[in-house]
């Protein structure tokens, strides 16, 4: 389990208990993180220049979990650097399934469009497969929408570029997309989910009973 929010993670940071700043993390600088401060405004923040000492928690949500962790942080500006003080401890678990898929889609980005297989997917994250080296140029934290069809449905869902990790298949490589969908269309996903599900098994069957030697059901 990662000690530290992942680059394009929006978090809270919190002092004495209480609400202090939100901020987005932008990058890393050694063993800090770079976060962008979405205000610098905030109680007590003019007499804080490094938090060294003294209670500050920064917590952020991943498609594993919500988690906390204890940080130091320097004010420079319309930024900030947290250092993790400690490792992070999982405040609650993700109660979404990720249901294996085989279906393909389009990844749109400011760079472009790819088209690729979807791997996997649940309400709050999806992963795909793409050609590697591809015509897309993704960071952790670039917006981008992923177009693909369930069950004769279409769906055109916006996310954030997580990580791209080893697919295992030559010639590819998997990337991670954090989900941020009304419940509306989460309802929906499920629901066509499902109903792919049960196509595709219905089809299995039917052509396992098509082959020679078959029974049909």
């Amino acid at each position: 389990m990662s000690s530290r929010p992942p680059i394009g993670a929006d978090v809270a940071l919190e002092r004495a208990g209480s609400a202090w700043l939100a901020a987005r993390v932008t990058g890393r600088d050694g063993d800090h993180d770079l976060l962008a401060v979405a205000s610098v405004d905030g109680p007590g923040t003019a007499e804080m220049g490094t938090s060294a000492g003294r209670e500050v928690t920064m917590s952020w949500t991943t498609e594993r979990g919500a988690f906390r962790a204890a940080v130091s942080v320097a004010i420079d500006g319309s930024r900030a650097r947290a250092r993790v003080r400690a490792s992070a401890t999982r405040t609650q678990r993700r109660g979404y399934a990720r249901i294996p898929m085989d279906t393909q889609v389009t990844l749109a980005h400011d760079s472009g469009t790819a088209q690729g297989t979807l791997i996997d997917l649940s309400e709050a994250a999806l992963r795909m497969r793409l050609p590697q080296p591809g015509a897309l140029m993704l960071e952790p934290g670039d917006e981008v929408r992923s177009a693909f069809t369930l069950h004769h449905t279409g769906f055109m869902l916006r996310g954030i570029v997580l990580r791209e990790q080893a697919s295992g298949e030559p010639g590819t490589i998997d990337v991670v997309v954090m989900l941020d969908i009304p419940a509306r269309t989460a309802n929906d996903l499920r629901r066509n989910v499902v109903f792919e599900q049960i196509e595709r098994q219905a089809e299995l069957q039917q052509a396992l009973a098509d082959e020679p030697g078959g029974e049909r059901a």
